[in-house]
């Protein structure tokens, strides 16, 4: 360490810890002191899977909606959106992120700032008490969605394997079974007609074996720290991506067949016009199924909520930061996974488009998505008897894997917070961040009023959560700390000379200071594209709502 006296004072200084809680002071680059703290995984995630990480909390289901969106609208709106959405959703996860290495003392981000107490730093107490609450109601509300449509899906996957899946009434206390039919899973014996549930007889109160099994999955692997999960998000990678691809192949040879969809869980569809009320025969698959462009303006509607949706992966950053390796750069593990997840979800929006018929027109002449089978997630036609077993295997394989182990992701970020928020201890940050949701939600899945109070408050608050504060984060990182208050590339490189250690931390610098293209150089005002993207999101995200609340009120589309 005698190399440390012959620095100067000022390189001396930026290796100060100062971080947002006491800890032992340290000028050892290798140490962390975050690291075996209890709650908290260590900082061992590699490039490799910082990679997987960051694709899969990418995709999440928005990808299997963008068929239907690109028939309703035509491809060129969606993406367009998608691709804009993709770089700036892009600059404020890298933003989020130099914001918090420019905090004194945490350029190699030694010390533990959560998303949330990034904004204590910044902005103070009383933001950081409001941002903690709709920080956790937005992150609630994706994972009790998501809890939703994996309890249903396990127990369709059941009811294919088996014949039939089993819950608890608890309601009329006793055991039913379900139906077999994927709109009416849960019905009152007696009550089912034509394959459509009388109101009265749906059963609403119950507590399924899909429900038990991902719940006994997911509250284990959250109790897990992050870099312990990687494992489990390894096995969703491989799902994601290899049935994904699969996924394409069958679209692409479905362009060439005709698009017989046979709505009937059992027995045979007759295709024949009017055979059977259940038994659809839509012909000319292929591109010119799904228009360039679609002046309606419900289907245009749709574009905005899909495209910050299929992108609000954001609050995920900062957790992913602090247990990845110091040699892991930042940019390149975002950048290519959001990349890669882009033409993931061009080429299923489009294949899927080209596939199936998606829409009926209605007599106001707007596109609507068609029902019996709902086509709202295109994966609802693969799973239908009349497809092949491996389409239908592979959706229900493909909902389950990448689904489930997303759920355990979001909890661990919500126990993060809570913990490094000194909100509350170990325990409770646990039992508050992943057990309290699965017991709430277990009395109450089953009714749209549930399901419908998550989507809203995703639609209010993701937005904003996503977007519009990390790059507020980063504005006001460049003003408080102008000189970066952290080394540059070539200090960082002298650094780890002086120190003897390989692969110190470098700059984030999410946006370059300089753009040069052969001769031509331009300085880049980091401060003005700070403002611009919060300002761009902000409007878009306004939007979404305003657009949401009129698709509700006018199209009933809620």
């Amino acid at each position: 360490m005698d190399q440390m006296q012959d620095m100067s004072p000022e390189k001396r200084s930026l290796l100060a810890p100062t971080g947002n809680r006491p800890r032992t002071a340290s000028c050892n680059v290798d140490h962390y002191d975050h690291e075996g703290e209890k709650g908290f995984g260590d900082k061992s995630i590699t490039w490799a899977g910082s990679f997987c990480l960051n694709l899969n909390n990418c995709m999440g289901p928005a990808m299997v909606l963008l068929p239907l969106t690109m028939q309703q609208a035509g491809w060129v709106t969606p993406c367009i959106a998608l691709v804009v959405v993709y770089v700036l959703s892009s600059f404020a996860a890298t933003m989020l992120c130099e914001a918090m290495q420019r905090i004194p003392g945490n350029h190699d981000f030694r010390h533990r700032y959560e998303f949330a107490t990034t904004v204590q730093h910044y902005w103070g107490r009383r933001s950081y008490i409001l941002f903690q609450i709709f920080y956790n109601l937005s992150m609630q509300a994706s994972n009790v969605a998501a809890m939703i449509i994996s309890a249903d899906v396990v127990d369709k996957f059941f009811a294919k394997l088996g014949g039939r899946s089993y819950a608890l009434d608890f309601e009329h206390w006793k055991f039913v079974r379900s139906t077999g039919v994927a709109d009416y899973q849960w019905c009152e014996h007696g009550y089912m007609v034509d394959g459509v549930c009388e109101p009265e007889g749906q059963l609403k109160w119950v507590l399924s074996v899909g429900y038990l099994i991902c719940m006994a999955i997911c509250i284990p692997f959250g109790y897990l720290n992050l870099d312990d999960n990687m494992w489990f998000q390894w096995l969703s990678f491989a799902g994601l991506v290899g049935l994904t691809a699969a996924f394409y192949f069958i679209w692409i040879f479905k362009m060439h067949e005709d698009d017989r969809i046979c709505a009937e869980p059992q027995g045979n569809c007759t295709f024949a016009p009017g055979a059977s009320p259940n038994a659809y025969n839509f012909s000319h698959n292929g591109l010119d199924r799904t228009p360039a462009f679609s002046a309606s303006l419900q289907g245009q509607a749709q574009v905005l909520g899909i495209s910050v949706f299929a992108y609000a992966y954001v609050v995920t950053i900062p957790s992913w930061v602090n247990e990845k390796k110091p040699n892991v750069n930042v940019n390149s593990a975002i950048w290519w996974p959001a990349t890669a997840g882009l033409f993931m979800k061009l080429m299923a929006g489009l294949f899927g488009a080209w596939a199936y018929q998606l829409v009926t027109e209605a007599s106001d002449g707007h596109r609507v998505p068609r029902t019996n089978p709902d086509a709202t997630d295109i994966l609802n036609l693969l799973m239908l008897k009349d497809q092949s077993a491996f389409s239908q295997y592979a959706a229900y394989i493909w909902d389950i894997t990448t689904l489930i182990p997303g759920i355990p992701v979001l909890a661990i970020m919500i126990r993060y917070n809570l913990l490094n928020g000194n909100v509350c201890g170990q325990f409770w940050s646990f039992f508050w961040g992943v057990v309290f949701p699965w017991i709430v939600t277990a009395f109450c899945y089953q009714q749209d009023m549930l399901n419908s109070l998550c989507n809203w408050i995703a639609i209010i608050v993701q937005g904003y959560i996503n977007f519009v504060i990390p790059a507020m984060l980063y504005h006001d990182s460049l003003i408080r700390y102008p000189d970066n208050q952290i080394l540059s590339v070539n200090s960082s490189s002298e650094l780890s000379a002086l120190l003897g250690v390989k692969d110190a931390q470098q700059d984030v610098q999410a946006v370059p200071k300089y753009i040069k293209i052969g001769t031509f150089r331009t300085e880049v005002n980091q401060v003005f594209f700070a403002k611009f993207i919060a300002i761009f999101f902000g409007i878009l995200s306004t939007l979404s709502i305003i657009v949401a609340i009129i698709a509700c009120v006018k199209w009933d589309q809620c």
